[in-house]
């Protein structure tokens, strides 16, 4: 695993908001969805830092410690934060204990709630986090059953890569609306400081 500065902070406050971004194990931060959150990220101010697998990387029989090391390292390679957020896409999302744990905020794309440790998670936690996933997406598994926190967005006919197969428009307006909606949970987040 390696962790790179995607943006710098733009704003000039000496308060720093870090977030950090967790591919899947085949979706790449380069990736569209991932992609345009880390600009949008940027955009609102925040440092972004990202995260890459290598080859020699291997999860093992403990993928949740895995990806939390993962965001451990990602963020201690950042700057001091008065703010933290991860944004994780389906494999990153078993990441979800971790950020429990540490009460670190999320936007969860594609969660594998079909996870028992993250399914878990989330139905004991009293975090305010954002999941999207897709109605054709069998990890997503219907989203949400019984949680009662936290905002579920499912995005209709998409799948795991919140894509409407064989439809490029629907696909992209179906992002657009997926931007929309952690843009706004973005700008909902309480102020560390405050």
């Amino acid at each position: 695993m390696e962790s790179f500065t995607w943006s710098k902070a733009t704003n000039e406050s000496t308060e720093t908001k870090v977030a950090v971004l967790l591919p899947g194990s085949g979706y790449p931060v380069e990736g569209p969805v991932l992609f345009w959150v880390g600009e949008m990220l940027a955009a609102l101010g925040w440092h972004v830092q990202a995260v890459r697998w290598t080859a020699d990387d291997e999860p093992g029989v403990a993928p949740h410690a895995f990806v939390a090391r993962a965001a451990e390292q990602a963020f201690a390679a950042a700057p001091a934060a008065s703010q933290r957020l991860v944004v994780a896409k389906s494999f990153g999302t078993l990441a979800i204990p971790w950020a429990e744990e540490t009460q670190t905020a999320g936007v969860w794309l594609t969660p594998l709630l079909t996870d028992t440790t993250v399914r878990q998670t989330i139905s004991h936690t009293d975090k305010a986090d954002l999941f999207i996933g897709g109605s054709e997406d069998k990890l997503w598994d219907g989203g949400r059953k019984s949680e009662t926190t936290g905002t579920f967005v499912e995005i209709p006919g998409a799948d795991h890569s919140l894509q409407i197969p064989n439809d490029w428009r629907a696909s992209q307006a179906a992002q657009a609306n997926v931007f929309a909606k952690i843009e706004e949970f973005v700008k909902g987040l309480p102020d560390a400081g405050a």
